[in-house]
């Protein structure tokens, strides 16, 4: 839980950041009487991820939404992986080469590291860019900026009701600013520990009274923690450095000439380097030493054009349509090259169309939609042995779907909703002789799924809400390479049936805010990759197989009290139980817990005014310890840690802000993740040590 956040947003729950909390609970006590002479009215936010735009008073799915004016009070978060990992229930094992653990799912998908380039693989979570889903290679390897962005809302549970395929753990929605007629700029720039530096810059206004622009920058670095002791350590191939640059421009145009329609067009590219894993391999590790020769880097580009129109017609009906296509090189770099580099070039494509009816206060509301999309793949993987591997992938998705709210009474909403998801998915190739024999690819299937959704919300008064919610999760198939016995071996698809019941309350006259979801989620054909031995063999293999039954429960809560006008203090939970309940191919893992997910996530935070233009936050995070591997295997066991982090931000005046922090202040270099590797006694990618920075932020 970061230190600007004034709470958490679990379930249908609502919840206010920093600045929209001053706002909404601006007390002006009367010097004479102690009594409150002004309240401002909080603007309503609403959450749009779900394809319908609804309050948050409405939405039943369990949710966080981080906004633009919640982000400009943390200027130092710089991707969206460090201003969500205080999220419950949303995990983050490692700095590099990691997607999101959601309710115990790794949403980096079922096949990872080598087996993700030689068998395909796609996320579990839906990482949607202003309408481009990231591939798993852009969520992996590459770096989301949270610089000028207008909300973010992160979704727990499956999604795929309306996201589709690969949101079966969640969803995570990053909007970015729009162009405004009104003209305004920013620029920001920060130094800090371990080369961090880091430069960003906004500018956006009008070119004519119905045309806007606004061009956004951000780059972003620094060195590497690890220290590499091998005396034969080279790196002329690699680079072990974090680099981030993200550029955006927009045109916006609403033409006087015909009314209700909007046009925008946007373009984003995107340069991201990183290590495949900033991990220690001696011990003790909180020495931070690697003693390995080399260690792979990956760099990508990407360049996105989106096309985004809607029009709404006099009766409210808004009918909008987004296309948009990405062009992505992905390469991945080892020492001495040709010994393992990797080359990516993919192109995707995706159109949305939806019809929008009805409004808040309609009896009926909701949403139609039809979903089409397309991925295509040339990887090549070059090995200083009798060929190199070279394959393509593909994957289309066709999805056609509704959604409806239903006001039965001011005190009664049902929503339901269905999805026919039809995702076909095909590789082919030929595999090197890494394996006994060059396997021949040729895999092309098609994984159909009907996907309901079904919520019921009770406002017993209008300050306490409480409802239910059922849906169905769907991840499509897809196949797997044995390099022991050089054979390719499909797995099913997965799908689960999630079950919510989800409440929130505001009291103290809305000074106390408290949420609180409550989950079950069932698991049938569970993918999961393991890196094992299997009956009957005496070599590790990696292979994701399926296993027939698995399941998690919990709960996810959150406080917020505004203790006095300057002074405010929150605190949340999340709590994790997962089981392998039922597996066949290796009955000695059921009973197991899901690997990389913590028992329960901690949070508490306070942020204090302590003069009217300096604020002062800090906020503590503890972590449950949980196994890597869904093995269980007891050498690795993560233990508990904590992390501490503070902030303080002086505003010199309105349009200039300087601001230092300090994230883990007690330096906790701790493991979050363990394993054998080739070549080293032991392996464990590392909490990111102590880190100083300052910077300044200058508005006009």
């Amino acid at each position: 839980m970061k230190p600007t956040r004034i709470a958490t947003m679990l379930g249908s729950t609502a919840v206010l950041t920093v600045s929209q909390m001053v706002t909404s609970i601006a007390w002006a006590q009367d010097a004479g009487t102690g009594t409150a002479a002004d309240v401002t009215v909080l603007d309503t936010i609403l959450v749009s991820g779900e394809k319908i735009s609804r309050s948050l008073q409405e939405t039943a799915s369990s949710v966080e939404i981080i906004t633009g004016e919640d982000l400009e009070t943390r200027p130092d978060e710089e991707n969206v992986q460090s201003a969500i990992q205080d999220v419950p229930n949303v995990y983050y094992p490692g700095t590099a080469g990691v997607a999101p653990i959601i309710r115990g799912q790794d949403t980096q998908g079922p096949n990872t590291g080598a087996v993700a380039f030689y068998s395909g693989t796609v996320p579990r979570a839906s990482i949607n860019i202003d309408g481009h889903y990231q591939t798993y290679f852009e969520t992996v390897f590459g770096a989301t900026s949270i610089w000028d962005v207008d909300q973010i809302e992160v979704f727990r549970g499956p999604q795929t009701t309306s996201q589709g395929a690969n949101s079966i753990a969640g969803a995570i929605i990053v909007k970015t600013k729009d162009p405004t007629f009104t003209p305004e700029g920013a620029l920001q720039a920060e130094y800090g520990s371990y080369n961090t530096h880091r430069v960003s810059g906004m500018l956006s206004g009008p070119l004519s009274s119905q045309l806007a622009a606004r061009v956004a920058l951000d780059y972003y670095g620094r060195d590497t923690f690890i220290d590499y002791i091998n005396s034969s350590f080279t790196d002329d191939e690699t680079n072990l450095d974090i680099m981030s640059f993200n550029g955006r421009a927009k045109l916006l145009y609403t033409p006087d000439a015909i009314p209700g329609l909007t046009a925008k067009l946007t373009y984003a590219t995107a340069q991201n380097n990183q290590p495949t894993y900033e991990a220690a391999t001696v011990q003790p590790y909180d020495r931070l030493e690697n003693s390995q020769a080399n260690v792979p880097s990956f760099y990508s580009r990407s360049h996105t054009g989106i096309a985004d129109l809607s029009y709404e017609f006099e009766n409210g009906i808004v009918v909008s349509n987004v296309t948009q296509y990405t062009d992505l090189e992905v390469k991945r770099s080892v020492e001495t090259g040709g010994n393992g580099d990797a080359t990516i070039d993919q192109q995707n494509w995706s159109n949305e169309t939806l019809v929008n009816f009805g409004t808040q206060d309609s009896t009926f509301s909701g949403v139609a939609g039809l979903y089409a999309a397309h991925t295509q793949s040339d990887e090549t993987l070059l090995l200083p042995f009798n060929g190199s591997p070279d394959f393509e992938d593909s994957k289309t998705n066709l999805g056609v779907f509704t959604e409806i709210d239903y006001r039965i009474s001011d005190a009664w909403t049902l929503t339901g909703g269905l999805r026919f998801e039809s995702d076909r998915i095909k590789r082919t190739g030929l595999s090197s002789t890494v394996a006994p024999r060059p396997v021949d690819f040729d895999y092309d299937e098609t994984f159909n799924a009907l996907l309901p959704k079904i919520a019921l919300a009770y406002n017993i008064t209008p300050d306490v809400t409480v409802g239910g919610l059922v849906n169905r999760g769907f991840n499509p198939g897809g196949v797997a390479f044995d390099f022991l016995n050089g054979q390719a071996l499909p797995f099913k698809a997965e799908t689960s049936w999630n079950y919510e019941i989800f409440g929130r309350a505001n009291l103290l006259d809305d000074k106390l805010f408290v949420s609180a979801n409550l989950f079950y989620t069932d698991y049938h054909d569970s993918q999961r990759y393991f890196q094992t031995v299997l009956p009957g063999s005496s070599v590790t293999q990696l292979l994701t197989l399926n296993a027939e039954r698995a399941h998690a429960y919990g709960l996810e809560v959150a406080m917020s009290y505004q203790v006095l006008d300057n002074l405010r203090v929150n605190a949340n939970a999340g709590v994790l139980q997962s089981e392998i309940s039922e597996f066949d191919t290796l009955p000695s893992v059921e009973g197991n817990e899901f690997g990389k997910a913590p028992g329960y996530m901690l949070g508490f935070g306070v942020d204090w005014s302590v003069l009217e233009n300096l604020t002062l936050s800090a906020n503590v995070e503890h972590f449950d310890g949980y196994f890597s591997d869904d093995l269980n295997t007891p050498a690795f066991q993560v233990d508990p840690y904590t992390i501490a982090n503070a902030r303080a931000t002086y505003q010199v005046h309105d349009h200039f802000q300087l601001y230092g922090y300090v994230n883990n202040i007690f330096d906790e270099r701790v493991p979050t993740y363990l394993e054998n590797r080739p070549g080293v006694a032991s392996f464990a990618t590392m909490t990111a040590p102590r880190m100083f920075g300052i910077g300044a932020k200058a508005t006009f």
